[in-house]
């Protein structure tokens, strides 16, 4: 038992370094290739509930069971499982790392799934209904232009709902270390082109509870594209 919460905790602290400065995106894939067979249970035994929250609000905008949605950097499959058991069914997954696509590949629980390569086109305009992303929005993961990908692959009408933590763009009490002005920057930069540009509608915006369990806040991004 001891054992076991132990390699937990290792796996844990292992999934931290992809957020070191000077990891690169070869670095953050080998190390979620390494940890992928164990991945949900490390994350979970740190309370992470983040998906769980993400497909309640995306169904809150949502209510096309078969709408084709892609996660995008879907993991191993934790956003996924969710949107399934709301029965959400026609899902892509979108990730860096083989052995997580194979772990969600061996779950069942996408329709298909797609390597991110160096090229980030990896789909036609207006493919799909939805994007959805979960825990990407940190340090070396998801850059905040990836928005102007996702408005071109969406179609007009379709939805974009993100779920990332809070304390990476609101300066929090006792987690200052995890507030990276870069990343707010970037992602009211983007948005406030893309809204002002009349390419994004807001519907939803703002905090909420249980990112990860107790007491980790969450920020959403709920948006529908307009052109």
């Amino acid at each position: 038992m001891a054992d076991s919460k132990q390699k937990l905790e290792n796996g844990y602290k292992k999934f931290l370094t992809t957020l070191e400065p000077g990891a690169t995106t070869d670095d953050v894939a080998s190390i979620y290739d390494e940890l992928a067979e164990q991945f949900e249970d490390v994350v979970g035994a740190a309370g992470y509930d983040a998906p769980s929250k993400l497909a309640k609000i995306f169904e809150g905008v949502c209510n096309d069971k078969s709408a084709n949605i892609v996660d995008w950097g879907s993991g191993v499959g934790l956003a996924g499982a969710k949107l399934l058991e709301r029965g959400f069914t026609n899902l892509t997954a979108v990730e860096i790392s083989q052995k997580s696509l194979d772990v969600s590949a061996k779950n069942g629980i996408y329709q298909r799934y797609v390597k991110l390569g160096d090229s980030k086109t990896l789909f036609k305009t207006d493919e799909f209904d939805a994007v959805v992303c979960c825990g990407c929005f940190i340090p070396n993961h998801v850059s905040p232009d990836i928005f102007y990908e996702w408005i071109r692959i969406v179609k007009p009408g379709g939805i974009i709902a993100v779920a990332m933590r809070r304390e990476y763009i609101h300066l929090t009490e006792g987690r200052e270390s995890k507030f990276s002005e870069e990343l707010k920057t970037g992602i009211e930069t983007v948005l406030r082109d893309l809204e002002t540009k009349g390419k994004l509608e807001l519907l939803s915006k703002g905090d909420f509870d249980g990112y990860h369990v107790p007491d980790l806040i969450g920020r959403k991004y709920v948006y529908r594209v307009c052109c």
